[in-house]
């Protein structure tokens, strides 16, 4: 909070700028989306900033110095059309070496009367992610499924009841804190501070779905240049996330060695023609070595990649859901969902419904931010403003201010 002095030499208290970063860090992009919190809660993107992925493989930082040049560049121009700093960013970590478990852990309730407090959660979430982890994994996250009092499943949020034993279900995301460490380097040598590393698959989330969505039962799949994040919801919590191996970047890299030519060139190829079904695919001349090579022909290479994606996602869904069906079916996003056919191709591969996810924002930069190309981006921005507290303005407060407005119309007038 800011102070000024008011009339009399009161002194008035003026309310800072709630400001908002999320920090994409990819493979192929780095993506920057700064958005201010007003004072209803309500959250509007003020500034975007995209720049090309450097010193990064597969969400590893392979280069520091390249990761921050690349992280400063995206950064500094979202601020630039913000027109205002951000300090600190909310950043998604994603990579082979995230892996997650499922937990539970069990306490007895010592409340009053055996009432349930915040304590009370707060210690069984403690127990619930006590779980044996090697030195070099640290926690990302623990999610809680649902909280069982007395032998009673199903309970989201326990405070208030009454009961003896108190169960918690949790789901734990961990990471290899070397990896994790050199990501919070890379973004603090880009001269910025890290609120929270966050797994971007829960970050689109936030971006893409309804919580209606959510509590149906629905997986998020977001095919990124590096690798391809998988988290699915059921009953409104999270059940299952994945990180997996097969990513847009595999078929660019198939493309390129199947027809012998540059990664770029391969690259503006899968982005211009490439289709995840053949049935998909029209007969028309692709910019190739061969005069022979059409879309058909680069269907052959690409195809066989996206089903071996398809498959991985349909066997995290599996696990996930122990085979039945999600209500909700998929929801895609992430630049790989851009290509032609692949909405097409999932639903029969997966056989159950699937939809492009793009970010639901409103309110001002939102036409700019309106594809899965940053969702995630927008997804961590949004987490972010979900830990910023809005205050509510007192009687007082709001007293005082109605006076305040009144001398200056009084002076108004006066003058």
């Amino acid at each position: 909070m800011q102070h000024e002095s008011g009339p009399g030499g009161r002194e008035l208290t003026v309310a800072r700028r709630r400001i908002v970063g999320g920090l994409d860090v990819g493979t192929t992009k780095v993506c920057t989306c700064i958005g201010e919190v007003t004072d209803d809660g309500s959250v509007h993107i003020i500034g975007v900033g995209v720049s090309p992925s450097q010193g990064l493989r597969r969400g590893v930082v392979v280069d520091l110095d390249a990761a921050a040049r690349a992280i400063h560049e995206s950064v500094a121009a979202a601020e630039q059309m913000a027109g205002t700093p951000v300090e600190s960013v909310y950043v998604g970590v994603s990579g082979p070496h995230i892996t997650s478990l499922n937990s539970s852990g069990v306490i007895a309730v010592v409340g009053a009367k055996g009432e349930i407090g915040p304590e009370d959660t707060q210690r069984v979430l403690q127990a619930a992610r006590a779980v044996k982890l090697s030195q070099d994994r640290e926690i990302l996250h623990v999610l809680p499924r649902e909280f069982i009092v007395d032998g009673y499943k199903g309970i989201r949020e326990p405070v208030g009841m009454t009961g003896v034993r108190l169960e918690a279900v949790v789901h734990i995301v961990t990471g290899a804190a070397s990896h994790t460490q050199n990501l919070v380097k890379a973004v603090q040598r880009a001269g910025v501070g890290v609120s929270e590393l966050v797994l971007p698959s829960l970050a689109a989330a936030e971006a893409v779905l309804e919580p209606a969505d959510k509590e149906m039962g629905v997986a998020l799949v977001d095919i990124g240049g590096g690798t391809t994040d998988v988290a699915v919801f059921t009953e409104g919590r999270v059940a299952h996330t994945a990180v997996l191996p097969v990513s847009a970047h595999h078929v660019t890299n198939d493309i390129a060695v199947g027809w012998q030519i540059p990664l770029a060139q391969a690259e503006e190829i899968k982005v211009q023609y490439g289709c995840a079904l053949r049935e998909v695919a029209a007969v028309r001349q692709a910019p190739a070595p061969r005069l022979s090579a059409n879309r058909l022909s680069l269907a052959d290479i690409v195809v066989p990649r996206i089903e071996e994606l398809l498959q991985l996602v349909q066997s995290e869904i599996h696990r996930a859901t122990g085979g039945e069906v999600l209500p909700g079916g998929v929801v895609l996003t992430g630049g790989g969902a851009l290509m032609e056919g692949m909405l097409q191709a999932a639903q029969q591969y997966l056989g159950v419904p699937v939809r492009l996810g793009v970010p639901l924002a409103s309110g001002g930069l939102a036409d700019v931010v309106n594809s899965p190309l940053y969702s995630t981006a927008v997804g961590l921005m949004q987490y972010g403003c979900q830990q910023v507290e809005v205050p509510v303005p007192s009687a007082n407060g709001a007293a005082w201010g109605r006076l305040v407005e009144r001398v200056k119309q009084w002076l108004s007038e006066l003058l």
